[in-house]
């Protein structure tokens, strides 16, 4: 290239960045990080011009390439953002959606990146309060321990709790779990120890169809041994239909049972995955853990309030909690285990999130986008194939109306 042809390249090069509103924010932002580099590269305009034989035009152009020069190191130098990691845990009710979700929020922009523990909802409570995980999630109310900053219940998902049943037929050896069907009050005569074998003649009534096969044996309990949302929801049943048997309703089953000790045919296990590790593993184990946990594997058939024996499923799930829309203040549903809909199954339940709104959290914005996608576009999309119910309704609406109070 002549020297003339470079001579008008390199002036419409500057004049472009004249008019460039990212080069004026450049070359700000370098006279407030160092004004000292600033005045010397005025300096070397004015030294130019001091030059008698330099025609106006080349002055002008020296001082703007030198410039323009200056702020694009800037700008070279200045390193990319990393993306905000958002620690969150708690219930591992809803662990195998929400650890979904995040997977999904995570690809979906470069901003934030969410991860979710399986602590249970005790120790997701607690670990919101002191402030170990920026949200939290919860199947049951605080009973305390609450937070000293302003912060509220979002929910965020359902599902159904399922009792997966080890059991087998001694002479075909199929499974029979799927095709047990159980009272309320005989559910909690299991749980209360007061039946202990798999051929008590109270099962048998009501299984008829596969009596013959159901073998002599022995019942064992496999239970959460931390404090628990799931486990929570599952005594707030047993409460409804048996509260002669189950008193207490609260996160800690152990102490729960009658006589406030387990009993000797039970086991314990961490969080809803353990729960279902020992029901895996022990013949003629019975527990209780979310649908997400329980997928595939052989529950019981649960008698309604209209008398149906239904199977746990997002759609059976689905039919109750849409009927769930007792809302308190906070947030929370006070769920009906007496609800009469058909189809139902009759064990359903929310999950909540915890969330700051006072916004002296960090990520603030980061937990309103994750909470927002969740209830937007995870739940619609991932829930039933998980296991899991997308909110609908009042619930959902209370949801959004929650999420937009987190700062």
């Amino acid at each position: 290239m002549v020297g003339s042809d470079k001579r008008r390249v390199d002036h419409a090069f500057i004049l472009r960045s004249l008019g460039n509103p990212v080069f004026t924010k450049q070359m700000d932002e370098r006279q407030q990080l160092d004004p000292v580099a600033s005045r010397q590269q005025l300096n070397v305009g004015t030294a130019i011009g001091n030059q008698p034989k330099e025609k106006p035009v080349r002055r002008t152009i020296a001082i703007l390439a030198g410039t323009a020069l200056a702020a694009s190191t800037v700008a070279l130098a200045a390193p990319a953002s990393a993306k905000e990691t958002i620690p969150a845990g708690g219930a591992s009710f809803p662990a195998v959606f929400m650890q979904q979700c995040a997977a999904d929020f995570n690809g979906s922009q470069n901003n934030f990146t969410v991860t979710y523990t399986s602590t249970g909802s005790g120790t997701g409570k607690g670990n919101f309060s002191k402030g170990t995980f920026v949200f939290g999630m919860t199947d049951s109310k605080y009973s305390s321990g609450e937070p000293t900053f302003e912060w509220e219940y979002v929910p965020l998902i359902g599902g159904s709790v399922a009792i997966p049943i080890n059991l087998k037929n001694p002479k075909t050896g199929r499974t029979l779990g799927s095709s047990i069907q159980l009272k309320q009050t005989t559910l909690a005569k299991i749980w209360g120890g007061v039946i202990t074998k798999w051929n008590h003649p109270e099962i048998l009534k009501d299984n008829p169809r596969i009596a013959k096969s159901i073998p002599a044996t022995p019942i064992t309990l496999s239970y959460r041994s931390d404090t628990s949302g799931t486990t929570n929801n599952f005594l707030q049943y047993l409460n409804a239909w048996a509260p002669t048997i189950f008193t207490k309703v609260q996160d800690d089953m152990g102490t729960a049972f009658p006589g406030g000790k387990p009993p000797a045919n039970s086991v314990a296990g961490r969080t809803n995955q353990g729960v279902m590790a020992n029901v895996l593993s022990t013949e003629g184990a019975i527990g209780y853990v979310d649908l997400g946990d329980a997928k595939g594997y052989p529950s019981a058939r649960l008698q309604n309030s209209l008398g149906e024996f239904i199977a746990p499923s997002a759609a059976s799930g689905a039919k109750n909690l849409a009927n769930q829309t007792n809302l308190n203040s906070k947030g929370l549903v006070q769920l009906d285990y007496k609800l009469k809909v058909k189809g139902a199954y009759p064990i359903a339940i929310f999950s909540y999130g915890l969330a700051r709104t006072d916004g002296k959290g960090p990520n603030g914005l980061g937990v309103r986008q994750f909470f927002d996608y969740t209830l937007a576009k995870c739940g619609p999309s991932r829930a039933a194939s998980l296991g899991f119910v997308p909110l609908t309704g009042k619930v959902l609406a209370k949801g959004r109306e929650y999420v937009q109070l987190i700062k």
